[in-house]
C-alpha cells in the first residue's frame, strides 16, 4: 500500500514523529505532503524567535481580512499585503504570549531598520503602541479562521508587559479556546508596578474556567498572590476535569523564610493562607488529578492532608521543596496512597554553610515519615536527594516493588553501606546517581562493582577515573543491558575506556545500549583505534547514544 493511500489521519500521524526542519522538506515532494504537513509545521508557530526571524508575522498579516487592515492605519504600520497559500492561523494550536510578543518586536526592529537605518532600545520597542495593535489583530485572525487552540502560555513578569487583548477576542469564535487542554500562567506580580497592565490576563483568566471545560493540564507560577489572582486559580482547579498539576512559588516573598517571621508578617501569612486556599481546593479534584507537582514550596506552616483527599493521584514531585514539619504527616500515615512515581527532591542549598555538608539534621527523620506514609508496594519510581542508611532501609521495607531509583549523594559518610543496601533490592531495574562532589566517585564505583546485581540500566551522571572504571567492569556481576557513564575530557585514555567495556560486553553478552556523556561542550573525534573497538560492539547489534 503506498502512503497516499493511507487515510489522511495515518498518514498525518507518521508526519508527526518529523521534526520541523524535516517537514519543511516535505513541502516541496507534492500537493498531497505539503497539505499535511502545513498544519504541523504550525500547530506550535511562537517558538523563541531569532534576531532575522521575521516570516512568521509576516505570513501571520497577509492572512488579516480587511477590516483587520483597516485597524492597522491610523498605527502607520506597514507591509507588503499578499495573498496566503493557506488559512495558517486555523491551524495553530499552541499559542506562547510572550513569544507571540516577541515576535512582533522583532518584526518592527526589522522594519525600523529598512525605513530608519535604525532600531529603538527593547524597553521603548515595548512601549509602541503598535505592539499592542498587532497583537489584538494577530489575536482575532487566529480565533476568526477557527483555530482550536489546545495549548496557551501566558508569563506577567515585568512594567513592559503587553498584556492579553480583549476577552471578548477568545469567547467570540468557536472553537477559539473552548476546547483549551493546557494552560500555563506564570505571574510575577512583585515585578509590576501598575496592576492595569494586566487586567485583561487577569480577565481572560476569570473566565476561562467557565467558557472552557476541557483543561486537564495546568501549570501555576507565581511570586506573590493578591485576591484577584487567588480566584482565577480556584475557579481554574474547582471547575476543570485537571489531571495534571504544577505549583511554583519561585521568587516567593516569604519563600524559605523563618517561621517567626512570616507568622509576624501579616501580609506575608495572608499570602500563605491563599497557598493554602489553593491546595485544599485540591479536593476538588480528588476523581481526576493523577499527578501533582511542587516546586520551590516552603511547607513550614502548610500541612499535608489535602493529599490523603486524592483518591487517584498515582504521580507525587516536590521538586527544590523545604521547611517539611514532621507534624504534618500524622494523618498521612492513615492513608492508603497508591502512588506510582514519588520524588522528594529537597532544597540543596539547605544543607549547605560555607560550602560545607552539614548532614541532614531532623530533615532525615521526616524523610523517612514521608517514605512510610506515602509508599507502599504500587510504587516503582523513587528520585531521593537525602540519602543516608536509614532512608534507604525505609525505601526497601516500604516499597517491595520499586523498579527505579535516582538518587543524589552529598558525602562520603556511610557510602559503602548506603550503597550495598540499595544493590540488595532485588526489584531494582533502573539506578540513577549524581554525587555532589567527585572525590569519593572511586570509592562508589568500586562499592557498586563489588554488590551490584540485578540492576539492568545504570546512569552514573559523574565522571569516572579509569582504574576504578576498570575496577568496576573487572568485578560488577551484573548484566546490564543499558548503561550510560561520564566522560569529561581524558581524551588519551578514550580507547582504554572502550576496551574495559567491550571486555565487559564479551563476560556478559548483555549491553544493548551504551550511552557516553560527554560534558559540557565537548565533542568526540574517534580515533581509528576506538572506532574499531566501536564496530566490533556494533556488530554485537550494540547502539551508542
Amino acid at each position: 500500500m503506498s502512503l497516499t493511500s493511507l487515510p489522511d489521519e495515518c498518514f498525518t500521524g507518521v508526519l508527526f514523529f518529523l521534526d520541523n526542519k524535516s517537514l519543511y522538506k516535505c513541502l516541496f515532494v507534492n500537493r498531497y505532503y505539503c497539505k499535511l504537513s502545513i498544519p504541523l509545521i504550525w500547530r506550535d508557530p511562537f517558538i523563541l524567535p531569532t534576531p532575522r526571524q521575521f516570516s512568521l508575522i509576516n505570513t501571520l498579516i497577509s492572512c488579516l481580512n480587511d477590516d483587520e487592515i483597516s485597524s492597522l492605519i491610523p498605527c502607520a504600520i506597514n507591509f507588503n499585503n499578499r495573498t496566503p497559500l493557506f488559512k495558517y492561523g486555523k491551524f495553530i494550536r499552541k499559542i506562547d504570549h510572550d513569544y507571540c510578543v516577541r515576535h512582533i518586536i522583532s518584526w518592527l526592529n526589522s522594519s525600523s531598520r529598512r525605513s530608519y537605518g535604525r532600531v529603538p532600545t527593547d524597553v521603548s520597542r515595548y512601549q509602541d503602541c503598535r505592539i499592542r495593535k498587532l497583537v489584538n489583530v494577530i489575536y482575532h485572525m487566529i480565533m476568526r479562521e477557527g483555530s482550536n487552540i489546545q495549548e496557551f502560555v501566558v508569563i506577567v513578569n515585568w512594567n513592559n508587559f503587553i498584556d492579553l487583548p480583549n476577552f471578548s477576542t477568545f469567547s467570540s469564535f468557536k472553537p477559539g479556546i473552548m476546547n483549551l487542554k493546557s494552560l500555563d500562567i506564570e505571574a510575577y506580580l512583585d515585578l509590576i508596578n501598575d496592576s492595569t497592565i494586566y487586567k485583561n490576563t487577569i480577565e481572560f483568566l476569570s473566565k476561562v474556567s467557565r467558557l472552557c471545560n476541557s483543561i486537564i493540564n495546568c501549570e501555576l507560577c507565581f511570586s506573590r498572590l493578591d485576591n484577584a489572582l487567588t480566584n482565577t486559580f480556584l475557579d481554574i482547579i474547582k471547575l476543570q476535569p485537571l489531571e495534571r498539576i504544577l505549583i511554583d512559588t519561585e521568587n516567593y516573598s516569604v519563600n524559605f523564610r523563618p517561621l517567626e517571621r512570616i507568622l509576624n508578617d501579616n501580609e506575608n501569612h495572608s499570602e500563605m493562607e491563599n497557598i493554602e486556599k489553593i491546595l485544599y481546593a485540591l479536593e476538588f479534584r480528588s476523581k481526576t488529578l493523577n499527578e501533582l507537582s511542587f516546586r520551590n514550596m516552603d511547607f513550614q506552616i502548610i500541612g499535608l492532608s489535602f493529599l490523603s483527599k486524592l483518591e487517584k493521584l498515582e504521580r507525587l514531585e516536590f521538586l527544590e521543596c523545604r521547611g517539611f514539619v514532621s507534624k504534618n504527616y500524622d494523618t498521612l500515615s492513615k492513608k492508603g496512597f497508591h502512588l506510582k512515581e514519588l520524588k522528594l527532591w529537597h532544597e540543596e542549598e539547605f544543607f549547605y554553610n560555607t560550602r560545607v555538608f552539614n548532614g541532614f539534621g531532623s530533615t532525615l527523620k521526616i524523610m523517612e515519615e514521608i517514605i512510610n506514609s506515602l509508599c507502599n508496594e504500587s510504587l516503582y519510581k523513587l528520585s531521593l536527594n537525602i540519602i543516608a542508611p536509614e532512608t534507604i532501609k525505609a525505601v526497601k521495607e516500604s516499597c517491595p516493588n520499586l523498579s527505579f531509583l535516582h538518587i543524589k549523594i552529598f558525602s562520603e559518610q556511610d557510602l559503602d553501606s548506603m550503597i550495598t543496601l540499595i544493590c540488595e533490592i532485588s526489584s531494582l531495574k533502573f539506578l540513577k546517581i549524581e554525587i555532589d562532589h567527585e572525590y569519593y566517585a572511586s570509592q562508589l564505583v568500586k562499592t557498586l562493582g563489588d554488590y551490584l546485581n540485578f540492576v539492568e540500566y545504570l546512569f552514573l551522571d559523574f565522571h569516572i577515573d579509569l582504574l576504578s572504571f576498570e575496577y568496576f567492569t573487572k568485578n560488577c556481576r551484573a548484566n546490564l543491558k543499558k548503561w550510560i557513564i561520564y566522560i569529561e575530557g581524558e581524551e588519551d585514555l578514550r580507547k582504554d575506556y572502550l576496551k574495559y567495556v567491550n571486555n565487559y560486553q564479551k563476560v556478559h553478552n548483555s549491553l544493548k545500549i551504551l550511552g557516553i556523556n560527554k560534558g559540557y561542550m565537548c565533542e568526540f573525534d574517534w580515533t581509528n583505534d576506538e572506532l574499531e573497538i566501536i564496530n566490533s560492539l556494533k556488530d554485537q547489534r550494540f547502539k551508542f547514544m
